[in-house]
């Protein structure tokens, strides 16, 4: 192993058992070749990769310190569609978040993520409308939502506009574009943040994002069977959990 391993591992340990609690600074640079007798680099090194795997906090001009671990909050595994005055919405959760700022309606071509999820190839015409939700009353952004829609169904219809209305694009869908009672179906998975996202969210170094990707299928009209929305709402990994029930098999 590189030596940078060792000495991530030791600091590792040592956070781990208390030896360094949260908020505490760990010893500066110059002290740790001295303790492990190796260069700066390595301990830059070991340093970096802790701060990758969420566990310590460079702070500027203020030494390195030991990331506090925030208190997640629960996202119950919830497979119904709820409603409300605002139109429909899919986790209690989330329900009394609202957009801090008006969504942002571009076209572009499918990325390859999404190409799949849509049934269409990479780089096709997609409407893409982003969305910035958090708490109104603090500001505090807490999900970033993009909705991906085929461009040969969206495009040039009220879907593509910023304001779609009361109850939004699914009011839409159903009751002006005769694509029928929508259906969805949801997949949840996690990467690393993009620069944006872990500036709008906020994220400390090294946090990955929840993703949660819903897709909206059209049950009528001439979108009969299609997905017509691909979903994905990126969440902070470190303040949420997804909890579920567990069951007996007959």
């Amino acid at each position: 192993m590189a030596r940078w391993h060792d000495v991530a591992q030791a600091l590792r340990d040592a956070i781990t058992t208390g030896q360094y609690p949260p908020g505490s600074k760990i010893p500066k640079e110059e002290e740790l070749e001295a303790q492990f007798g190796v260069s700066r680099t390595t301990v830059r090194r070991a340093v970096a990769q802790l701060t990758t795997e969420g566990l310590l906090l460079p702070v500027r001009r203020g030494g390195t310190t030991v990331r506090t671990q925030p208190e997640r909050q629960t996202l119950p595994l919830d497979t119904r569609a709820y409603r409300d005055e605002l139109g429909y919405y899919f986790s209690q959760t989330v329900q009394p978040w609202r957009a801090l700022q008006p969504p942002t309606v571009t076209e572009g071509p499918c990325p390859p993520d999404v190409a799949p999820l849509l049934g269409l190839a990479v780089g096709d015409p997609v409407v893409i409308r982003d969305r910035i939700m958090g708490n109104p009353a603090t500001g505090r952004v807490m999900q970033l939502a993009t909705s991906y829609l085929p461009g040969d169904l969206a495009a040039g219809t009220v879907l593509a506009q910023p304001g779609t209305g009361p109850g939004g694009i699914y009011d839409r869908m159903e009751n002006d574009l005769g694509w029928g009672t929508l259906d969805w179906e949801g997949v949840i998975t996690a990467r690393s943040a993009t620069a944006d996202e872990a500036r709008l969210l906020d994220l400390a170094p090294g946090t990955p994002v929840l993703c949660v990707t819903r897709m909206t299928i059209a049950t009528a009209g001439d979108a009969e069977g299609r997905v017509v929305e691909a979903n994905i709402t990126r969440r902070d990994a470190s303040l949420f959990e997804v909890r579920y029930p567990i069951t007996r098999a007959e």
